[in-house]
């Protein structure tokens, strides 16, 4: 048997991103692996499907969080407030890997259903996003790194105001879950010069949305009026931290920010996968979306050729700690496209 190829760990020696975008022609590299290992490995297609325990695991994580803060109601403020950043944060956080599984229809084969729980699973969360967050999240691997059609890149004034000092980046991941939700707004109606107008979303607020609005805001009123405001509190600081400045938080930067200006997407093999149901298999997701979570392990082993060449994270807290201290690390360091429906509009005029 031959060795089986290095890994390439990323590690403060040798980490060196770039401060500003590097611009790269062609379409996503993940779309071209993708083809490339379905035809070699033409049997990775069996891996497709849903997997109901994301169902389960969401009724018991919602039920979980909800005990809990029951339970912490005779705690003084500062142990509610420690827990809810180990613990809590963990959970919710967990809970938003679950969303992602629902936004890709892989808890059920009924949309119904997966939009059910992408309500269930965001209730602990107190802001009612996960539906808008659906419809983003798909333009996101649509429309990967391509300049004002992905919105996970950080908007022109996100970068000027947080992106290049290490307090600004500090308080950027400190109010990641509020700045998300800005972007996601902003997004809509971000409209440069350079971008068609046909680039403008406005969402209409169909049915699953004003849903989404509903169940949130009654089930955590009603919970508010039985119990007060320290239950509130864990919650609330549970979603805070599970987004931003926690270790699992810095998946957000981990994932697509191109600490090697060569790739675009970073996977994370680590421990942390066991509570993140395996969103740390990033390139593989992205490969296969229609993959769950319980099958991207698999999905790796069955094209080791096709992943172990490429870099990895082995720590969320040194992404966490590189991301805030290191100046050439900024809010920029990604790899992004012209958008292709812009390109292709400047063919036709």
């Amino acid at each position: 048997m031959g060795e089986e190829p290095a890994r390439k760990i990323i590690d403060k020696k040798n980490i060196c991103p770039s401060p500003d975008y590097v611009y790269v022609d062609g379409v996503q590299s993940h779309w071209t692996r993708k083809k490339l290992i379905s035809k070699e490995h033409p049997h990775v297609s069996e891996l497709a499907g849903v997997d109901h325990w994301s169902g389960v695991w969401t009724v018991l994580i919602v039920t979980g969080l909800y005990l809990s803060a029951y339970l912490l109601l005779d705690y003084s403020w500062w142990v509610v407030g420690l827990t809810a950043y180990v613990f809590g944060a963990t959970a919710s956080h967990s809970l938003w890997v679950l969303i992602h599984e629902f936004t890709h229809n892989l808890g059920f084969k009924s949309k119904f259903w997966n939009n059910v729980f992408l309500i269930i699973a965001n209730i602990p969360h107190m802001i009612p996003s996960s539906i808008t967050f659906a419809d983003k999240h798909k333009q996101h691997h649509s429309y990967l790194n391509e300049t004002y059609d992905d919105p996970d890149l950080p908007l022109p004034i996100e970068d000027a105001i947080f992106g290049h000092t290490t307090i600004g980046k500090f308080i950027w991941l400190l109010a990641f879950p509020l700045s998300m939700v800005l972007r996601q707004a902003l997004n809509q109606f971000y409209n440069p010069p350079t971008v068609i107008p046909d680039t403008i979303r406005i969402r209409s607020y169909h049915f699953w949305v004003v849903a989404n609005w509903l169940v949130n805001i009654v089930v955590n009123l009603v919970f508010l009026y039985c119990f007060g405001i320290k239950p509130i509190f864990f919650l609330f600081v549970s979603f805070a931290a599970g987004l931003g400045f926690h270790p699992l938080g810095a998946r957000w930067v981990a994932e697509h920010y191109a600490i090697f200006p060569d790739q675009e997407t970073y996977s994370y093999y680590g421990l942390l996968n066991l509570v993140s149901f395996n969103i740390g298999y990033h390139n593989e997701h992205h490969d296969f979306p229609t993959v769950p979570w319980s099958r991207l392990p698999a999905l790796k082993d069955a094209a080791p050729k096709y992943y172990d060449d490429l870099h990895v994270h082995d720590s969320y807290l040194r992404v966490l700690w590189d991301f805030i201290t290191n100046p050439d690390f900024t809010l920029r360091t990604r790899v992004v496209r012209e958008s292709h429906r812009l390109k292709k509009h400047k063919q036709t005029e």
